[in-house]
């Protein structure tokens, strides 16, 4: 029976050794070793690497284990933290985590290239069970390091790419897009402009792509100027509204990625004299509770934020008390048309 403190090498030939020792066969100093079994920063992502895959190599057990570090903590992260999307993902957590003895940790990080290790690094410290990532593209190499300090992974709504065993909650943005863009070709409107979010994210582009299928369904044509858009917030509809209705030639219909750009939308035909839905129809995507504030009331894409964000944190505490094993679940998506569209005017 292996004792604590040891070492296990690959031939499982057993040798009492010290941190000492580990940062011999690193090549690195003992302070180091520390920094990297304690979570603690001030290693470099190669040297941090290398010697985590010599403690693995070994089976290196600390003297205090990873059950007795445990402190029921998730540590959550939200990406667009001062927004609605946001509001509905900590209430849904909440919710999730109901009763199950955890607490969340909530920690923000900008919708822009971003290192997580600072994060990570307070998370092993923290002892945390598990790690929620919402909205955001997090690199393999980070949930490896999350995994190797056996901290359980559950990404929602990511905007990246993910690994196959990796746990997730999203949406099917493709058919949402598909239906909100069949919805005004069914009204009449063959001048349709989309607002995108930002290329490099796989939810921007399964809603571009929804949209476009429509549109070749439709046979209509795709004008390049009637493609626009940055981000997924207020100023961004507000913007790019303001060079779409000043067109001499406007869209009769603004299909925006999310409710918040559609909410710019308002704003930007206003602006321009003219009416909602009487001379330009607007569509936006997520269905967040601000826009029943909206008038008229917004016709959108019900996305669920709040039931992802709820079956994500379930979920997560399941891997954790070890009753559930992958997850790999993409939430259905519906439009709820309201007051914001109906048939073009004739012109």
């Amino acid at each position: 029976m292996q004792k604590r403190g040891e070492i296990v090498s690959a031939t499982n030939t057993k040798s009492k050794v010290t941190i000492a020792d580990i940062a011999a066969i690193a090549g690195v100093s003992t302070p180091t070793v520390s920094k990297v079994i304690n979570g603690r920063p001030g290693v470099s992502d190669t040297t941090r690497e290398h010697v985590l895959n010599i403690l693995n190599e070994y089976r290196y057990i600390s003297p205090i284990t990873r059950n007795e570090q445990h402190t029921g903590i998730i540590e959550l992260l939200i990406s667009h933290p001062h927004s609605a999307w946001a509001d509905e993902i900590l209430v849904g957590t909440l919710a999730g985590l109901e009763g199950s003895g955890f607490t969340p940790a909530v920690n923000s990080c900008p919708p822009v290239e971003w290192s997580f290790d600072p994060w990570i690094d307070s998370a092993v410290r923290h002892g945390a069970s598990g790690a929620m990532i919402c909205l955001a593209n997090i690199p393999e190499n980070s949930i490896a390091r999350l995994r190797k300090a056996n901290i359980e992974v559950m990404l929602v709504d990511p905007t990246g790419v993910v690994p196959p065993d990796v746990s997730m909650i999203g949406s099917s943005d493709y058919q949402g897009a598909n239906d909100a863009t069949r919805h005004l070709v069914n009204l009449g409107h063959k001048r349709i402009a989309f607002l995108k979010g930002p290329d490099e994210w796989r939810t921007c582009r399964a809603r571009f792509n929804g949209f476009r299928s429509m549109m070749e369904e439709a046979g209509l044509p795709i004008d390049p100027d009637l493609v626009t858009g940055n981000i997924y917030y207020y100023e961004d509809g507000y913007e790019y509204g303001k060079q779409l209705f000043a067109m001499t030639n406007p869209p009769t219909a603004v299909f925006a990625s999310s409710d918040m750009q559609a909410a710019g939308l308002y704003q930007a035909a206003r602006e321009a004299g003219l009416s909602i839905p009487q001379d330009v129809s607007i569509v936006g995507f997520d269905d967040l509770p601000y826009v029943n504030f909206l008038n008229p009331q917004l016709t959108t894409v019900h996305h669920a934020i709040h039931d992802m964000a709820k079956m994500g944190a379930h979920s997560l505490v399941e891997h954790i008390n070890g009753k559930k094993g992958l997850t790999r679940i993409d939430l259905l998506t519906h439009l709820v048309v309201r007051d914001s569209t109906a048939p073009p005017r004739e012109r």
